[in-house]
């Protein structure tokens, strides 16, 4: 009996020591749809390390005797997401660890609260950082305003170049200008994150964004009608600040993300009654007004600000019918 003991808390121990996930950490909450694994690894112990996701994706990475540390950026679907390493030692299994994490939504309510198991957590600090200095540069290389002529060259591309995936990306992140944003400010929504991460971003985020968009912040501070994210500085509910699949780096595409809050709005026809008493559509059709596009909420109102009530183009209905009914 005392060797069968024996040789079980030996077996425990060799397994506890094979590998450690430095990055993420169980229950964390995830703004964007990517994670960043960070794997320790004892190459003594684990030859091969599998690290797959519910995305479908699955990654091996082989141990090697001059390496501790192990990295690999992950996709993640919105809501609870389970991420599992597995670590193997001559083909034969001797850890398996899973980490639970949860991706928000800012327009989804099924996605914007998460259980309370879940908590924000925040890498970038003093102390987590030491555990990547052995392989990189942690600094930031980045002149203000200058994008880079190589963008492998940040030191930011290396673990977050994922972060541009999509389609559509903003200026300031395909140029690796992350500290245009992530300028390690807070704002009233998010004074904790000041003491916890050394690359926080201002929420609301609207006097980053106007810093660049001077122009729109003229135009409409002249309006008198303003749309509630666009009004609280709120820029991010509607936009993604990297990368998104849709124009305009919206989270979704446009009808889409309106009737998310709008969800009235949802079955497709309008509250306005054309002249044959059918309801108007509000998608599925081709927009007359522009040119390859389809028509969509945005066709006759304004997500920003207008100065017709219900944030409509023009100054009239009128006005706003006559862009599409020449006749």
């Amino acid at each position: 009996m005392r060797i069968f003991a024996t040789l079980f808390l030996l077996f425990f121990l060799h397994e506890a020591e094979a590998f450690n996930i430095v990055n993420p950490y169980d229950g964390e909450i995830k703004e964007e749809s990517i994670a960043s694994v960070v794997v320790e690894a004892d190459f003594a112990i684990v030859d091969t390390l599998v690290i797959s996701s519910e995305a479908n994706e699955t990654f091996t990475l082989l141990v090697n005797p001059k390496r501790s540390h192990y990295c690999k950026s992950v996709n993640l679907h919105f809501g609870q997401n389970s991420l599992k390493v597995v670590g193997y030692k001559d083909g034969a299994v001797v850890k398996e660890e899973i980490k639970e994490l949860f991706l928000t939504s800012k327009v989804d309510k099924e996605y914007r609260y998460p259980p309370q198991k879940y908590a924000k957590n925040y890498f970038h600090n003093e102390v987590n950082e030491k555990v990547c200095l052995k392989c990189h540069d942690m600094s930031v290389n980045e002149v203000q305003g200058v994008a880079f002529e190589d963008i492998t060259k940040s030191n930011c591309y290396g673990c977050h170049k994922n972060i541009n995936k999509e389609k559509h990306s903003h200026a300031p992140s395909v140029n690796w200008l992350c500290t245009s944003c992530h300028n390690g400010k807070v704002g009233i929504f998010n004074q904790a994150e000041l003491s916890r991460t050394k690359y926080s971003v201002p929420d609301p985020i609207g006097d980053v964004c106007l810093s660049c968009h001077k122009k729109h912040q003229e135009q409409w501070s002249q309006k008198r009608f303003h749309h509630e994210p666009a009004e609280s500085g709120r820029c991010n509910k509607c936009h993604n600040s990297h990368s998104s699949q849709s124009e305009f780096y919206l989270r979704k595409p446009a009808w889409e993300l309106c009737t998310t809050c709008h969800k009235d709005k949802i079955e497709g026809m309008h509250v306005v009654k054309t002249f044959g008493q059918k309801p108007h559509p509000t998608h599925g059709v081709k927009d007359p007004s522009r040119s390859g596009k389809e028509l969509s909420c945005t066709s006759c109102h304004d997500p920003h600000v207008s100065n017709a009530p219900s944030l409509l183009h023009g100054e009239t209905v009128m006005g706003l019918c006559s862009r599409c009914h020449k006749k």
